[in-house]
């Protein structure tokens, strides 16, 4: 028998936030898969900003992310939990997620205390208190939820390495590890060795994020059957060492000792993927292009209270783009329902589940369609009221050709400013609308 498995390899040039978010957003497939997050940062740093290009190394082509921010603005102990909670919510994180972004946070202000010899509460933190650490856990917790990766699966990891020699830090020159690097990996028991690089691979964030969701470190995995993969290149140059971790999805084979039922057929073993030397990138007169999965099903004997509960299991846990449920007639002209979930390719096999299980169909079907998308960026436009200034995330499309093809408020935004102000959202929209329309021309 075999059991879902995730494997991060980070054994030759460790884990960086950026990394993880890298590898997670080419194993979706979609460069603006992270955009709700870093939409929802806005507030906190209108000038951050998150770009995702495609890079080779050695043969192999994967992701990079890259990240423009203010890097004065550095947040407290309790005010990153209060901003990761917020932004939790507003991406709708489920439980789950959430509990694995504020584990990583945690583990971050644990080691900072220990290494500083301070409570949590006193702590100054330097690179760990700005932005970029909020946009670390709580993308990861969020991507591992679009492909469909925090349901019943196991992750796994490699031994990591942490580099060599020294760093240079807003507290000076440091060893590698540095301090709170070191704290994690004694206090969590996470095997490691040096690596090949001469400076530090092994991040804070980068540590934090490996130790809130790995179950357990492998010396090796060759009883793993790889299915899927995506790589996460970091900015810095290593030289000739690839600033790569992988991500891959597939399949453990279960010794015979841990099967409790007979296993009449052995499961065929599945070539493992070649690296990815490649990107398809078409795009027909600069509209954005890309590929997702469209599943769907016919039902004829279920109530509204299972299609609801259906419908807000795969927005709620992140599993699906949209759900749309549609009445039609079906065999025998019998009233039906035909459900149609779009969706990343990755999360095909937990959707199915999902909608097998809790709709008791026999069966679904599914195909790979192309998208034409108008390019998209968040912007956020500061609002003076009454001598008070108020920030609302805008959201603008645009044509082929750049010229504006709609601006639309955030509308929580609109309605938080409404209900301070107690100017009616009616009043609010159209000024927004035309602050974001002058700025953005």
């Amino acid at each position: 028998m075999t059991k879902k498995t995730i494997l991060i390899d980070v054994a030759t040039a460790g884990a960086a936030g950026d990394m993880f978010l890298a590898a997670l957003t080419d194993l979706v497939g979609e460069d603006n898969v992270l955009l709700p997050v870093a939409a929802s940062l806005l507030i906190y740093d209108p000038s951050i900003r998150v770009n995702v290009v495609s890079h080779s190394h050695s043969g192999v082509t994967g992701r990079q992310l890259q990240v423009t921010r203010n890097a004065g603005i550095r947040l407290s102990p309790s005010k990153l939990k209060e901003v990761i909670e917020a932004v939790s919510e507003e991406v709708e994180l489920s439980p789950k997620g959430k509990k694995i972004a504020l584990k990583g946070l945690d583990v971050i202000l644990e080691a900072e205390s220990k290494a500083h010899n301070k409570p949590i509460d006193e702590l100054h933190l330097h690179e760990t208190g700005s932005v970029d650490t909020v946009l670390d856990l709580v993308g990861a917790a969020y991507l591992l939820e679009r492909t469909g990766l925090l349901g019943e699966v196991e992750i796994l990891s490699t031994k990591v390495a942490v580099g060599n020699g020294t760093i240079k830090t807003e507290h000076g020159v440091l060893d590698v590890p540095v301090p709170a690097v070191a704290e994690m990996l004694s206090a969590h028991n996470v095997p490691f060795h040096n690596g090949d690089a001469t400076t530090e691979v092994l991040t804070p964030t980068g540590a934090a994020i490996l130790i809130a969701i790995v179950d357990r470190f492998v010396e090796s995995h060759d009883d793993f059957v790889a299915q899927n993969q995506g790589f996460g290149f970091g900015t810095r140059s290593l030289g000739k060492i690839p600033n790569m971790l992988s991500i891959i999805v597939g399949e453990t084979i279960l010794p015979e000792e841990e099967v409790s039922v007979p296993v009449v057929e052995k499961p065929e073993p599945k070539p493992e993927p070649k690296p990815k030397t490649t990107e398809k990138l078409e795009v027909l007169d600069t509209w954005n292009e890309d590929e997702v999965i469209v599943i769907e099903t016919n039902v004829d004997d279920v109530d509204g209270e299972t299609l609801g509960t259906l419908f807000d299991t795969l927005l709620s846990e992140g599993l699906a783009y949209d759900v749309t449920i549609i009445p039609a007639i079906g065999k025998k002209n019998r009233p039906c329902y035909v459900v149609k979930v779009i969706a990343a390719k990755a999360g095909l096999k937990s959707i199915a589940d999902v909608m097998i299980k809790s709709l008791g169909t026999i069966g679904i079907r599914y195909a790979t369609w192309q998208r034409l998308k108008a390019s998209r960026e968040t912007i956020v436009c500061s609002l003076e009221i009454d001598g008070k200034e108020y920030m609302v995330r805008v959201k603008v499309s645009r044509n082929a050709d750049g010229s504006i093809l709609n601006i639309k408020p955030e509308a929580e935004d609109v309605v938080r400013v409404s209900k301070e102000t107690g100017i009616p959202v009616r009043e609010l929209r159209p000024r927004i609308t035309l602050q974001a329309h002058a700025v953005t021309e």
